[in-house]
């Protein structure tokens, strides 16, 4: 009898190292990518690339004065292009993060797959390297 609770266990060991684990390690990653994707708010922000900053904008008078109009639509080039170099900042900085989680990512998983070959490896060869 104890022989076969063990060998059970040993299943189960096997099975959730290979068939629950991997599948909890993706959605926690995937959980991950899109923790980031919203915290940098990268779809918005891609979406309000050329937005005024802040919403400053400077409305123009009423009648014609062509300074006042100039003087306005420099100020709101201006305001868009602050926006814009912020905005592109942060996606930037948000693109960065998800590139590294991606990466850490796939290691991880792979690392997680391979790592009892590389216990079984590393028995043999200090076995080898005693013997």
């Amino acid at each position: 009898m104890p022989q076969s609770k063990t060998q059970n266990l040993i299943v189960l060991f096997w099975q959730w190292y290979y068939a629950i684990a991997p599948k909890k390690i993706l959605k926690t990653w995937r959980n991950v990518l899109s923790f980031g994707w919203n915290f940098f708010s990268i779809g918005l922000l891609f979406k309000t690339l050329f937005a005024p900053w802040k919403r400053d904008i400077t409305k123009s008078t009423s009648g014609f004065d062509p300074k006042a109009w100039l003087e306005s639509l420099v100020m709101n080039l201006i305001s868009r292009l602050i926006g814009a170099f912020v905005r592109g900042w942060v996606i930037l900085l948000g693109l960065f993060f998800e590139i590294i989680i991606l990466i850490f990512g796939v290691l991880f998983f792979l690392g997680w797959l391979i790592f009892p070959a590389l216990i079984v490896i590393g028995i043999i060869y200090a076995v080898i390297m005693i013997g």
